[in-house]
């Protein structure tokens, strides 16, 4: 077991100078009026600029917080390269994200994968290049509490999480169950790679790390 212990404290209370905010993503594509229109829909996102060589959106005080660049002519990149696995959001609250969900999936944007991850539930979504984009809820309102379950058995038995069915999520917050009932996990079992869906992982990458977890360690 190893012993619950305190979340780093900022770097800039340790005395270093570092960022004072994550500031935007860039996003290169040949597909640039989906891709435009997808990030304005998920994100409830503002055109700031525009033209036929970039859009910057925000949804929030940042000037931007996406950029989509038009470059003609890219290659669609394959799922099972190494590269930045997704950007996550988070939401004020639960109710908030199930919004999201059922707003989303009214113009046919549905996740990719819906995992509850132990110190947030997330849903997982796909734009049209395959980039992927974590919708997301803490599940602790205190970082003590998120310190105690990261450093606790259960996340260092099963760091990935628990998946979820969306409308069950949904269904069970309409009826008034409490933030820490839906949040809970239904159960702590051992889990590792080999163990993401298919629909978030790609058919290659998931063949890989299925017989990547069948060798003798």
């Amino acid at each position: 077991m190893i012993a619950p212990k305190a979340l780093p404290k900022p770097a800039r209370e340790r005395g270093r100078i570092a960022p004072i905010r994550l500031a935007h993503a860039v996003m290169r594509t040949s597909r640039y009026d989906a891709m435009v229109q997808w990030y304005k829909t998920v994100l409830e996102a503002e055109t700031v600029f525009a033209n036929d060589q970039v859009t910057f959106l925000t949804y929030d005080e940042e000037h931007h917080r996406i950029a989509i660049a038009n470059m003609p002519g890219l290659f669609t990149r394959p799922g099972f390269l190494a590269a930045v696995d997704h950007v996550a959001f988070t939401y004020e609250s639960l109710g908030e994200l199930v919004h999201t969900y059922r707003r989303l999936k009214a113009t046919d944007i549905l996740p990719r994968w819906c995992i509850n991850h132990g110190g947030t539930t997330s849903m997982y979504y796909g734009d049209p290049d395959g980039n992927y984009v974590e919708l997301q809820v803490d599940n602790f309102t205190t970082a003590e509490a998120l310190s105690a379950f990261l450093y606790g058995p259960d996340f260092a038995t099963n760091p990935i999480g628990v998946d979820f069915d969306p409308e069950e999520l949904c269904a069970r917050h309409d009826a008034g169950v409490s933030h820490e009932e839906l949040v809970r996990w239904p159960e702590v079992a051992p889990r590792g790679p080999e163990t993401m869906p298919v629909s978030y992982l790609g058919r290659l990458h998931a063949t890989l790390a299925r017989l990547g977890a069948r060798r003798p360690r």
